[in-house]
């Protein structure tokens, strides 16, 4: 791109300028209601950190994709699956939640083989339990009475399958520490044979007998079945204390609670609060610390209703932390700072933790080094799928697959050929 715009730089220049103006009034009445607090003392223990990655290359009659999850601490531990798979709906979506199933799998397993004291992942755990897939909100939208009118051959379904989940589970624990740490898709939900397997269980099924002619009914079991599954990995990685932090969030709850507060004072002022915590919390306080403070009006998704109809033994955790509507019950967040003038993190520490916040966050410090966690740097960095390795990869697999029988290249060319 040529040098930016002068008018471009006014008009940012402006905005921010504007938001500036409400900081000083918006930082008093803060800490009116809210205290940075220093941080505790750090506590050693075994402390492993986990990150993931994806990657797709899109042909004209295939996807040929790449997830890894990486899990650092006393050891290093990797698991990479690469596959080939139709071009289905909801592709972006689902190839993200095979990536976060695999975090969520990888840190479950370790929390279990090395005794691990906390699992640190990236991201939030509000994401992971109010956002279900998009394409389970899609299917709602679309077909609303679709849980409602199988709840009952789903119920049926969804406990076969978890069943097979758990074996499926035992024999997954053995893979992940063998020298091979490249696998094949370990999705059950994406086995061929998992349908008929549920089938053989389920003899009088109705919605099992309708996905033989009704290819919208089979895709939408399919889906469910992943979401199953990632459920399934969750509620695994909640048996362990875990803790959450976030780079990149916008979360105002803080604001949105002193806005209630001080409504008639905001309004005579003429301010708007309509930005995000950090920018104001900043401003509150420049050291090491943090601020602890409880979710206001988000609320969790319900889950579908042959879900929340399964017996006590099934889903345990994720059941318990989401019958409760408010996120402020589930999970106790803070925003961290772990260097004087450093970045502000969302630390997000689930209330079903044996640990209490603070003996959490005194764990994180003692991995902690400058502005950031020294394991999540980390495994940032080692779970990176290289663009360029990946795209040799995918070269080399098709030169094969083409080498040996050559009417697989209508499935195999990229649309970008021409143009690299």
């Amino acid at each position: 791109m040529s040098r930016f715009s002068d008018s471009h730089l006014i008009k940012v220049k402006d905005y921010l300028d504007y938001q500036l103006s409400k900081i000083d009034k918006l930082s008093k009445l803060i800490r009116k209601y809210y205290s940075w607090k220093p941080l505790p003392q750090e506590k050693e223990g075994i402390i492993y950190a986990v990150d993931g990655s994806r990657m797709m290359k899109r042909l004209s009659g295939a996807i040929v994709y790449a997830v890894s999850a990486v899990a650092i601490g006393r050891t290093f531990k990797q698991w990479h699956e690469i596959g080939v798979v139709s071009p289905y709906k909801y592709v972006d979506e689902r190839m993200r939640i095979h990536m976060e199933l695999l975090e969520k799998r990888i840190g479950a397993i370790v929390a279990e083989q090395d005794k691990a004291d906390l699992i640190l992942m990236d991201g939030t755990l509000s994401g992971a339990l109010i956002r279900p897939p998009g394409y389970i909100e899609e299917i709602r939208r679309e077909k609303q009475t679709w849980y409602d009118k199988h709840a009952d051959d789903l119920k049926n379904i969804t406990e076969v399958f978890l069943e097979y989940l758990e074996e499926h589970w035992e024999s997954l624990k053995g893979e992940l520490f063998k020298e091979e740490f490249i696998l094949a898709n370990t999705l059950l939900s994406r086995d061929r044979n998992i349908i008929e397997k549920i089938k053989s269980e389920c003899q009088d099924n109705a919605l099992l007998k309708t996905i033989e002619n009704n290819t919208g009914d089979r895709e939408n079991l399919i889906i469910y079945l992943e979401y199953v599954e990632y459920l399934h990995a969750l509620d695994k990685l909640l048996n362990y204390d875990i803790a959450y932090i976030a780079k990149t969030f916008y979360t105002n709850d803080i604001l949105r609670d002193v806005e209630i507060r001080e409504k008639n004072d905001l309004e005579r002022d003429g301010i708007l609060v309509d930005l995000p915590d950090v920018p104001v919390i900043d401003n509150v306080s420049k050291g090491r610390g943090y601020l602890p403070f409880s979710y206001k009006t988000e609320k969790k998704k319900s889950l579908p209703k042959p879900l929340r109809d399964l017996p006590d033994k099934y889903l345990k955790n994720v059941r318990e932390v989401l019958k409760d509507p408010a996120l402020s019950k589930t999970i106790s967040p803070a925003y961290v700072r772990f260097e004087n003038n450093g970045v502000i993190y969302l630390l997000e520490v689930p209330t079903t933790n044996k640990r209490s916040f603070e003996e959490t966050l005194s764990l994180i410090l003692s991995v902690a080094e400058g502005e950031y966690v020294i394991p999540l740097e980390y495994a940032h960095h080692g779970v990176v799928i290289k663009k360029q390795e990946f795209d040799n990869y995918v070269d080399a697999l098709i030169n094969a697959l083409v080498g040996e029988d050559e009417r697989y290249l209508g499935f195999l060319r990229y649309g970008r050929e021409p143009l690299e």
